[in-house]
């Protein structure tokens, strides 16, 4: 096993996680499962009717525009690039393409519940013409949102993201740099998800867009 020094630590010597502390695997696993239950819950909703079809659609927009970088920061991580990205603190227990396709099932879910704050705090009919409060919404919930699973990762030891110039570090948390590129990945991409939200909306009848 790597040592964090770069060493190697001797077999004799196993390393557990400390007591109460979810090891970088389990937290893969539960990342998978949740990444999973996410469109089937999405799909089970739309069936039921709880869901609109418009909302069915977001949801792969979601899922669209989160592969972009996604795809994307495969082939800059560890797999792939001799200088990555981002490096893995932790093992993913299955193939590491899987995980990058795994996280666009969150993405999607992600980009729905935005879409749900929009339709919560902003003027009704919502996501039918550009409105600059509900793009400042659903930025303002993709910062946060980013920041959160940033902090959950790097501090809980999966992945970490190296500094460049164009990619300075923000802060450190538990030893670990959160920096700017993730946070303005997801800048950008709100604006993106925005666009497909207000086209899916103006192209479907008002029966299936209805605020679900």
């Amino acid at each position: 096993m790597p040592a964090p020094g770069g060493g190697n630590l001797p077999s004799s010597c196993p390393v557990s996680a400390p007591a109460g502390r979810l090891t970088g695997e389990r937290l893969y696993l539960l990342d998978t499962a949740a990444a999973l239950a996410i469109p089937a819950a999405v799909f089970v909703l739309y069936r039921k009717r709880l869901v609109s079809r418009a909302s069915w659609y977001m949801y792969w927009a979601g899922v669209l525009t989160g592969s972009s970088w996604e795809t994307g920061f495969y082939f800059v991580g560890p797999e792939r690039s001799p200088d990555p990205f981002f490096v893995r603190n932790a093992e993913f227990p299955l193939p590491n393409v899987l995980l990058h396709l795994l996280h666009t099932l969150w993405d999607g879910g992600l980009f729905l519940a935005g879409v749900g704050l929009v339709r919560l705090l902003c003027k009704r009919p919502a996501l039918e013409r550009f409105r600059v409060r509900e793009l400042a919404v659903m930025a303002a919930w993709g910062q946060a949102q980013e920041l959160a699973v940033e902090l959950a990762g790097s501090g809980g030891g999966l992945w970490e993201y190296r500094p460049r110039w164009w990619n300075p570090v923000l802060f450190s948390f538990r030893g670990h740099n959160i920096t700017l590129a993730p946070q303005a990945v997801w800048l950008a991409a709100s604006f993106v998800f925005y666009l497909f939200a207000l086209g899916i909306n103006r192209r479907l009848p008002e029966v299936d867009r209805a605020a679900r």
